[in-house]
């Protein structure tokens, strides 16, 4: 949630040694959606790959933890360069207050409401799940479901496209609006 909130945000993703890197390359085009990133990985990972993927940087675990630091440190005083000479950022759409029970929820909310972005359903289920299991396309239609229904009353809902197979999730869609009664008002997922 703290990446979707701030538009200069670095992600540095800990790739173990015993660590799946099958999908590493993957991870990293996802994150570099929403995040710079910077991946700490063992030494049989292909750089070229994973730096075409869109990390920013990858560093060898081994490397001394100073060393580590400052480089860390420093990439984050080369985003926060870049950001101060690009400060024009879309609006953000209007959208109801919702206040959600599950933090996933509000992360699903907080994606699918990004000015101009669209989600593939598989990129979706990578940032919902966990390192080593995403979130199946059935689940994550699930919760879309469970969005939908809560957001109705406002006239929103999840604007989706499905083909050959695929989900691509475009965003908020307005609707006739609804007036809300004060005591339904924020709304609790």
């Amino acid at each position: 949630m703290s990446l979707l909130r701030r538009p200069d945000g670095l992600t540095v993703l800990d790739v173990s040694e015993d660590g799946g890197t099958d999908r590493l390359e993957q991870r990293v085009r996802v994150l570099s959606t929403i995040s710079s990133v910077v991946v700490l990985a063992p030494r049989d990972v292909d750089v070229v790959a994973t730096l075409r993927a869109g990390a920013v940087n990858v560093l060898p675990r081994d490397t001394p933890p100073r060393e580590l630091a400052g480089r860390i440190v420093a990439e984050r005083r080369w985003i926060d360069l870049s950001s101060r000479r690009q400060r024009l950022r879309a609006p953000s759409r209007s959208r109801p207050q919702v206040v959600p029970h599950q933090a996933s929820q509000q992360v699903l909310l907080e994606l699918l409401s990004l000015p101009s972005r669209e989600w593939c359903c598989h990129d979706l289920g990578l940032l919902l799940g966990t390192a080593g299991e995403p979130v199946s396309k059935r689940a994550l239609q699930a919760r879309v479901m469970r969005l939908n229904g809560r957001l109705a009353p406002y006239g929103v809902s999840v604007d989706a496209v499905h083909r050959w197979g695929r989900t691509r999730y475009t965003g908020m869609r307005e609707g006739v609006p609804y007036e809300v009664p004060p005591e339904q008002s924020p709304l609790r997922l």
